[in-house]
């Protein structure tokens, strides 16, 4: 299954990039990874890796998954994978090549696990929808430190509109 996860990414790198490095922003893809906090209660260590393309100098569209281990008296996991789709303000406010400021939205279906005897049975398969605002700083032409900050919403409602903050690196294929 990795394999050919691998083997995917591999194409859409190679066989788009004439497509994808027509626009203005630092793509054909790009690779972002990093941690976060999110606020509902104490996380553990969440985790986050996806791939974006670029349409055009203003959109990317793309992939993220994301993994949360959090406490509130009871454990759960929470993965996620998610489809994205930013739109980059960088010509409409003048900014150079070593910045990118974006706003965007993420949505997907997410798994959640609960401990048996967790009062809210909201454990299984639910969607999120994700709303954020980012920026990334290039200190190299190819790779870039980034902070997101938006609202996490899942459904059926076993959490409502809840702040995360996200941070990480962006590289550049």
């Amino acid at each position: 299954m990795n394999r050919i996860i691998a083997i995917l990414l591999l194409v859409l790198c190679v066989g788009y990039y004439p497509l994808f490095s027509q626009g203005g922003l630092k793509l054909p893809a790009r690779v972002n990874v990093g941690t976060g906090f999110w606020s509902v209660s104490p996380v553990i260590m969440p985790v986050h890796a996806g791939m974006e393309f670029g349409l055009t100098a203003e959109i990317s569209v793309g992939f993220e998954a994301e993994w949360r281990l959090y406490s509130d008296g009871f454990y759960h996991n929470v993965f996620t994978l998610q489809i994205t789709g930013d739109y980059y303000f960088n010509s409409l406010i003048g900014l150079d090549d070593t910045w990118d400021v974006y706003a965007g939205l993420q949505f997907g279906p997410g798994y959640i696990t609960a401990a048996n005897n967790y009062p809210k049975s909201a454990e299984g398969f639910n969607l999120f929808l994700d709303g954020l605002v980012g920026g990334r700083w290039y200190f190299v032409d190819s790779m870039a430190l980034n902070a997101e900050a938006g609202l996490l919403g899942i459904f059926p409602d076993l959490v409502g509109p809840t702040p995360f903050i996200n941070f990480g690196l962006s590289i550049v294929l």
